[in-house]
């Protein structure tokens, strides 16, 4: 009885925290109203474009629906965050994708310029083919920094897909234990799905949310 007891409360306060985030995430945006507040912040519209797909051989994946990496594959959006490396040999950890056209993608040297101070590089745009991707990894244990791997090999198909929305546009958030600091919030694609991804002094740092089309 016990046990069920303890097992009852963990339930309810994920589920509160769960409603709590979910809550302070939809009034914040709600009241973003995007040409008085949000485009002071950051420009970014959801239209059409192109996102980009990869998939394992044999199978199919819908963009609509696919919100986390799977065994079948996963997709990426632009203006969203990801961890990939080329054939080069150059490994971008939090590179946002700023472009996606039939054949190529635009990352990010990393997310921000003041990330870029704080990690001691430059802030740059670098374009390859789409084809040049060869591994992704999404982090499962940010705090014991533990990665999944997935090698883009011969098993698996890279291609660009023309969606109607095909950015995923950040959050601007008020953090209102921050003195109501607003910050540009990232979407960071984790091996669970997509995490908030938001910079302080140039150090990044997690909020949890899941992610769902809307």
């Amino acid at each position: 009885m016990k046990n069920l007891t303890i097992k009852i409360l963990s339930s309810l306060l994920i589920i509160i925290s769960g409603i709590y985030v979910s809550a302070q995430f939809k009034t914040v945006q709600d009241s973003l109203d995007y040409e008085l507040h949000y485009k002071k912040y950051y420009d970014c519209k959801y239209e059409p474009g192109y996102v980009l797909i990869v998939q394992k051989k044999g199978k199919v994946i819908d963009p609509a629906k696919n919100w986390k990496p799977s065994k079948e594959g996963f997709t990426m959006r632009m203006e969203a965050i990801y961890d990939l490396e080329f054939r080069d040999g150059k490994r971008y950890r939090s590179g946002v994708i700023k472009n996606i056209t039939k054949d190529s993608l635009t990352i990010s040297s990393t997310m921000n310029e003041n990330c870029a101070k704080y990690e001691g590089i430059k802030y740059e745009l670098f374009t390859y083919s789409i084809k040049d991707i060869i591994i992704a990894r999404f982090i499962n244990d940010r705090s014991l920094g533990i990665f999944s791997r997935k090698k883009i090999n011969d098993d698996y198909e890279v291609f660009a897909m023309k969606v109607d929305k095909a950015k995923l546009c950040p959050a601007v958030l008020t953090f209102t234990k921050r003195n109501n600091e607003v910050k540009i919030c990232y979407y960071y694609l984790t091996d669970q799905g997509y995490d908030i991804l938001y910079e302080t002094h140039g150090y990044l740092d997690y909020m949890q949310y899941p992610i769902y089309q809307q």
